[in-house]
């Protein structure tokens, strides 16, 4: 397992981007490229630990804690799951509509481009954009 920093950028339709950074971990076994790390409460998820699992060309982005969603990304796909939050749960319909993977020596680039339905509510245009860079020398074999 290495260390990583993971710059994320979450971009909506006439909306300013937001970017975090994390620092967490990476693992590859059996063709699947394993990102973990615990969102911050600049994103007001703090208690969250979130999954992104990449094979082949689909994305799997799963939280836990106190918010949990499973996620798929895969070009035009249509994905139906239930975001279950504290407060209660919300049904959510996700499209999307582009996926780009690039990996080069120890980083990863990520794009998503989707459109998120939130309880029925009309499509959001949406674009993630998810940049991993391994730290050199830092293998952990148990994150804590």
């Amino acid at each position: 397992m290495k260390r990583v920093k993971i710059e994320v950028k979450n971009s909506r339709v006439n909306e300013d981007p937001i970017e975090v950074v994390y620092w967490g971990y990476r693992e590859m076994t059996e063709g699947v490229d394993r990102l973990s790390y615990d969102e911050s409460a600049l994103t007001g998820m703090e208690g969250v630990h979130t999954q992104i699992e990449v094979s082949g060309e689909e994305i799997t982005l799963v939280r836990t804690g106190n918010i949990q969603a499973t996620m798929v990304f895969r070009e035009n796909h249509r994905d139906r799951f239930v975001y279950k939050m504290e407060v209660g749960s919300m049904s959510m319909v996700l499209e999307t509509d582009k996926v780009s993977i690039w990996r080069e020596d120890r980083q990863m680039r990520i794009y998503i481009r989707y459109k998120l339905e939130i309880a029925g509510d009309p499509f959001e245009q949406n674009e993630m954009t998810i940049h991993v860079i391994e730290k050199i020398g830092q293998d952990h074999s148990n994150p804590s």
